[in-house]
């Protein structure tokens, strides 16, 4: 359909473009065209590049640039602009839930930066979720980029509309090859959040080429279009978090943890309890523990669905009822699990956060048995192994990202 349109705008009437120095996303249109699919599709619009399952925007030369030509424009007297058209999309791999929600933040987040720094009104910006970008992977391949496998993969493309299906027959042509391939050398310019300024035409105009409005997808082998600035600031983002266990406080216990990102998917935590104090003189839970765990998230690290792999030391004085007071004999706990668990953002920039997580394992111990009274007399030792829930929690989080050292885009 999008194809079909596209032709349609080129019979119909010539393109005109304001004869003003300003860069080709700034668009100028008849009355009449305002709305057409073909700028939007094929105008010479400006991507913002992200990285792997990012869309936190942050200063640099290249939005410097965009807020000064929007701020530009919105201050020229001869020009009467639109519209303000943003579309953000995904990369296809990864989970298509999540790639329309990332469409959806890359896209907003881009409207709501320059918004902020140029107070261009809302209801001048048309927002739109892209999601995941086949049309622009397709029309990539159609101008020369090089795959393995090209013409499958083209043949796959026109065939099946259903883009899980697509990718697992792209995947099943050499066991992941074609498609690593692709990941890495042409879908990194598919990650971003796209923009034109549409503005309608004036009378001081000049005829452009089409050509010269079409939006170059033709891509080398290993480096991305030049027009895509690939390392900008907001490429190399690294993010952590601050958390607290809200169950332990509610059982009284401090406790303080920390996570931070150590590579696209995957993170590390560290969750710290202590509490040296009595609840009661018959009900104490004292402990010094700390559970480090590795977590592989499938999408953005710290957003969604994560597994884990934990382990815990801890040092313990407890009695929980009337029966005894189990202490640990200068020999600490010890153990491992797998968990699972969900973690969500909001507020400004998304940097408050909320996760639910469980898991399962093993814990080592000795210990020695007080009568739970005071002076309680000593009445047994032995050790034993426990299997069960050892992690469980609802954490609330603070987060913040942090610039990374200048690496080659995956």
């Amino acid at each position: 359909m999008l194809v079909s349109l596209v032709q349609a705008q080129e019979s119909k009437s010539p393109i005109f473009s304001f004869s003003k120095s300003y860069p080709d996303y700034v668009v100028f249109l008849p009355e009449g065209k305002i709305d057409s699919v073909f700028y939007h599709a094929h105008s010479s619009i400006i991507p913002v590049i992200f990285k792997v399952n990012k869309y936190d925007l942050f200063p640099n030369k290249q939005l410097d640039s965009i807020v000064e030509v929007l701020s530009r424009v919105q201050k020229d007297a001869s020009v009467r602009i639109a519209y303000l058209w943003i579309g953000g999309s995904a990369s296809p791999e990864g989970p298509s839930k999540w790639n329309h929600k990332l469409g959806e933040y890359r896209s907003q987040a881009l409207a709501k930066y320059l918004s902020k720094e140029t107070g261009f009104p809302k209801d001048l910006m048309r927002v739109e979720n892209l999601w995941e970008d086949w049309y622009s992977f397709e029309v990539a391949l159609k101008n020369g980029a090089k795959i393995p496998n090209k013409e499958k993969v083209l043949d796959i493309l026109g065939k099946e509309k259903d883009n899980e299906r697509r990718k697992s027959q792209i995947i099943a042509l050499d066991k992941g090859y074609t498609w690593y391939r692709i990941i890495r050398d042409i879908f990194p310019p598919f990650r971003n959040a796209r923009m034109a300024i549409v503005c309608h035409e004036r009378p001081e105009r000049i005829p452009v080429n089409v050509e010269r409005l079409s939006f170059d997808y033709s891509l080398p082998v290993r480096e991305p279009v030049s027009s895509f600035p690939m390392n900008t600031t907001e490429n190399r983002r690294r993010v952590i978090a601050v958390k607290t266990n809200l169950l332990f406080v509610a059982a009284l216990t401090a406790n303080l943890g920390f996570e931070a990102e150590l590579w696209p998917h995957w993170s590390i935590d560290l969750p710290v309890w202590y509490s040296p104090y009595d609840i009661t003189s018959t009900r104490k839970l004292r402990l010094l523990a700390v559970q480090p765990e590795v977590r592989w998230w499938p999408g953005a690290v710290m957003n969604g669905h994560f597994i884990g792999l934990h382990t815990h030391v801890a040092g313990f004085n407890v009695a929980i009822n009337d029966k005894a007071r189990y202490q640990d004999p200068n020999h600490a706990l010890w153990g491992m699990g797998l968990s699972y668990g969900y973690a969500f953002s909001w507020g400004k920039d998304n940097r408050w956060g909320i996760e639910f997580n469980i898991g399962v394992g093993f814990a080592e111990y000795d210990y020695d048995a007080y009568r739970n009274r005071r002076n309680g007399a000593l009445f047994k030792s032995g050790s034993d192994v426990y299997w069960g829930v050892t992690r469980a929690g609802v954490n609330l989080s603070y987060k913040w990202s942090f610039a990374r050292r200048n690496k080659k885009n995956r």
